[in-house]
C-alpha cells in the first residue's frame, strides 16, 4: 500500500478541521466535489490506514480517532520547517526508503523531500547490515539533501543527524542520550538510532545526498530479534512510556533543519562543544576496523570534518570511516 490518496487526504482534513463533528454523506460529497461512490472508497481507505470513522444514524459521519500514523498529512499538520518535509512520500510498506529517495533525487526531487515508511522489508544500516524496521514501532525515513559543500564536509552530516535525534530524544523523554561515532545514538549503553548516508557526486561537487535514519521508538524487548536484545533499545523501553511517532518526527525535522542550515554555512564548529559533551567514545580505548586496516587507540576528539581522532602508540591518527568497537 502506498501513501493515502489525495481525495482521502482532503476528506480527512475536512473532518479534522470542519466546524461540525458529524456530516452527512451528501454534505461531504458536495464539499469535496466527488460522487458518493468515491466518498465511500475514501472512507474505506482511511479506515484501512487506522483512522476511526464513526457513522451514526441521524448524525452522519465523523472522525473519532487518529492513529499514530506517519502519513504526509499527519506529518505536515503542525510541522514548522522551511525546507525539510515540504514534499513527503509516505508508504505503508517499502523495501528501503534510501533506495526510493535515490531514484527521486535522480528525477530532480527538491531538497528536503522526505520519504517515510511504516515498514521496511530491506532496511539497511552501515556496512550493508540489515536494519530491523517493523511496522508501527519506529521511524524509518530518508531525506534528499542538496548541500553546496565540499566533499570533505559530507561525513559530518551523519553526526549532525544524530545530534538532532539526541536533541529530540532529550526534549521528549528527558533521558540523556549519547552520540557514538560515526552515526549512532545511544541510550543507557544501547543503540536506538542509526544513520546511513549515500551520495551522488562529481569531482569535488555534491549532486545530492540521501540521509537515511532509523529510530527505535515504541518497541518492547520482545519486538527485537533475540540477537539484538542486548545491543538495541527503544525510547519506550528506556522511558517506560509510548512516544508519539508523529511528534518525534516533527521535532526531529525541525532540529535537524536548524543544524543543517547552519552547518552548510559554518561547518561543525558551532556544534562541536555539544557533540563532544555527548561523545560516547570519549577517552575510551577502541578498535576501528576499516577494510583491511585496523587501528587501536584512545578516542580523544572529533575534528572539524567529523573524523575520529585517536591517540595511538604512534601518535594522533585521524579516522574518517570504519566500524568501532570498545576494547
Amino acid at each position: 500500500m502506498n501513501g493515502i490518496s489525495q481525495i482521502s487526504e482532503e476528506l480527512l482534513l475536512y473532518l479534522k478541521r470542519g466546524e461540525k463533528r458529524f456530516y452527512s454523506r451528501g454534505d461531504l460529497a458536495y464539499h469535496l466535489q466527488i460522487g458518493l461512490d468515491t466518498l465511500d472508497r475514501a472512507l474505506l481507505e482511511l479506515t484501512k490506514w487506522g483512522y476511526k470513522i464513526k457513522v451514526s444514524r441521524g448524525k452522519g459521519i465523523g472522525l473519532e480517532g487518529i492513529p499514530d500514523l506517519l502519513s504526509s498529512m499527519e506529518i505536515k499538520d503542525g510541522l514548522r520547517t522551511k525546507i525539510l518535509g515540504k514534499e513527503i512520500h509516505a508508504f505503508h510498506t517499502l523495501g528501503s526508503t534510501n533506495e526510493v529517495s535515490f531514484r527521486l533525487a535522480e528525477a530532480k526531487a527538491p531538497e528536503g523531500t522526505l520519504v517515510v515508511a511504516e515498514k521496511q522489508t530491506a532496511g539497511r544500516g552501515r556496512l550493508s547490515r540489515k536494519w530491523h524496521s517493523p511496522p508501527g514501532l519506529g521511524i524509518w525515513l530518508s531525506l534528499i539533501l542538496r548541500p553546496q559543500i565540499p566533499l570533505a564536509w559530507v561525513p559530518a552530516l551523519s553526526l549532525c543527524a544524530s545530534l538532532a535525534c539526541i536533541r529530540t530524544t532529550e526534549k521528549l523523554v528527558k533521558k540523556t542520550a549519547l552520540l557514538k561515532w560515526p552515526n549512532d545514538a545511544y541510550l543507557n549503553g544501547r543503540k536506538f538510532s542509526g544513520v546511513l548516508t549515500e551520495i551522488s557526486a562529481e569531482a569535488d561537487r555534491v549532486n545530492f545526498l540521501i540521509l537515511g535514519i532509523g529510530i527505535n521508538l515504541n518497541q518492547s524487548a520482545r519486538d527485537f530479534p533475540r540477537l539484538l536484545r542486548r545491543k538495541a533499545t527503544s525510547l519506550r523501553i528506556e522511558s517506560k512510556k509510548k512516544i508519539s511517532r508523529v511528534l518525534f518526527l516533527q521535532n526531529f525535522l525541525e532540529n535537524f533543519e536548524t543544524i543543517y542550515l547552519n552547518y552548510k554555512k559554518e561547518g561543525l564548529e558551532k556544534f562541536k562543544p555539544e557533540i563532544m559533551q555527548k561523545f560516547y567514545l570519549l577517552d575510551k580505548e577502541v578498535i576501528v576496523q576499516g577494510g583491511e586496516k585496523r587501528i587501536t587507540g584512545r578516542a580523544v576528539d572529533i575534528d572539524a570534518y567529523g573524523a575520529l581522532v585517536l591517540e595511538t602508540k604512534g601518535g594522533l591518527e585521524k579516522v574518517t570511516a570504519g566500524d568501532v568497537t570498545l576494547v
